[in-house]
C-alpha cells in the first residue's frame, strides 16, 4: 500500500492550521476538497486521525503517529531535493518556539551563526505562553520548543540547554512603589517563588502586568516596582540594581522535539547550534 502525498500534505495542513478551514486556504483548495482528502486517507488506513471539537482539530493516537511520519518525509525530500541539485547546500526550515525571556535574548543569538551560513535555511522564532508550548509540538505548528521544565511525553526527546538565574531587582533612581511587583501575566509563579525563599508574601494587590520581559525590565528601570527577572537579560547601563537578601532561583532551559527514526543534517546542526549557543550566551552573566 503507498499513501498519496496529497493526502498526507492536507493532513499535515490541517495538523498545523487546527483548523479545516485555513488550512484548505493554504493549500489553494476548497474546504469540501480538503476534507474529502483527510477521509479518504483515514478510510484507506482504516483509522480515525483527527477529532474536531468546539477547541478546533486534535489529533488521535494514530493521528500522532502518522504526524510523526509526515514531518520526516517532509525533512527526508527537502534534503534530497537539495542533495541532487548543483550544490549540496544545508537547506529547509527551522521552527523553534519558546517563551519570551529566551526567544530572542538566547535562542536567536545561538541561531544566528548557522543562518549567516546557510542563506537557504529559513527561520521562524515564536515567543508563546509556556501553556502552549507542548501543544504547538504535539499538533506540528513548530519543529523544537524550549520550556523551563521536561515534559516527559512518549515520542518526545528532551536536550538540556542550560538553566536561568532569577534575581529581584530594582530601580536605582526611585524607591516609590518598591512594594510593587512587575510580572508578565497571572500564571506566572516566579516570582512568588523566589519570595518565598525568605518567606515573603506576594500581594495580588500589589502586582502588575505587563506585556513582555522586556517591558518588565523598562518598568522597573521607571519606577513602577520590583521584579524578578533573569540575570541574562539585564543590559548594561540600565538603572536598575539587584536587591540584597534574595538568593538566585535557577531554572533549566530545556529543548524539546519529537522524536524520529531520521534526523537530518540541518537538525543535527540546529541541534549543536542551540546546545553551545545557549548554554554560552546564558552562562555571559552570573
Amino acid at each position: 500500500m503507498s499513501l498519496s502525498s496529497l493526502q498526507l500534505d492536507a493532513f499535515l495542513a490541517v495538523c498545523r492550521e487546527r483548523s479545516f478551514s485555513k488550512a484548505a486556504r493554504r493549500l489553494s483548495l476548497t474546504q469540501s476538497a480538503l476534507s474529502q482528502r483527510v477521509t479518504a486517507l483515514e478510510g484507506q488506513l482504516e483509522q480515525s486521525l483527527l477529532i474536531r471539537d468546539r477547541e478546533g482539530v486534535r489529533l488521535t493516537d494514530a493521528g500522532e503517529r502518522l504526524l510523526r511520519y509526515c514531518l520526516a518525509r517532509e525533512v527526508l525530500e527537502t534534503e534530497a531535493l537539495h542533495s541532487l541539485g548543483a550544490e549540496a547546500a544545508l537547506a529547509g526550515s527551522v521552527r523553534v518556539a519558546g517563551y519570551s525571556s529566551i526567544v530572542r535574548s538566547v535562542l536567536m543569538p545561538a541561531l544566528a551563526p548557522l543562518l549567516r551560513s546557510h542563506p537557504e535555511v529559513r527561520v521562524e522564532l515564536l515567543s508563546r505562553e509556556m501553556a502552549d508550548l507542548p501543544e504547538m509540538l504535539h499538533r506540528g505548528e513548530t519543529d523544537y520548543v524550549v520550556l523551563d521544565h521536561v515534559w516527559q511525553r512518549a515520542g518526545v526527546e528532551s536536550v538540556d540547554l542550560g538553566e536561568e538565574k532569577n534575581v529581584l531587582i530594582e530601580s536605582t533612581r526611585y524607591s516609590e512603589r518598591s512594594t510593587f511587583f512587575l510580572d508578565h501575566d497571572a500564571d506566572d509563579a516566579t516570582t512568588e517563588r523566589l519570595l518565598r525563599s525568605r518567606s515573603d508574601q506576594l500581594d495580588p494587590s500589589r502586582r502588575s502586568y505587563l506585556d513582555d520581559v522586556y517591558g518588565v525590565l523598562d518598568g522597573v528601570a521607571l519606577g513602577l516596582g520590583r521584579a524578578v527577572v533573569s540575570s541574562h537579560l539585564i543590559p548594561d547601563g540600565l538603572p536598575v540594581k539587584r536587591v540584597h537578601g534574595y538568593g538566585v532561583l535557577k531554572n533549566p532551559v530545556v529543548l524539546h522535539f519529537l522524536a524520529q527514526p531520521y534526523y537530518s543534517e540541518l537538525h543535527q546542526q540546529v541541534l549543536a547550534c542551540l546546545e553551545i549557543g545557549c548554554k554560552s550566551r546564558l552562562a555571559e552573566k552570573k
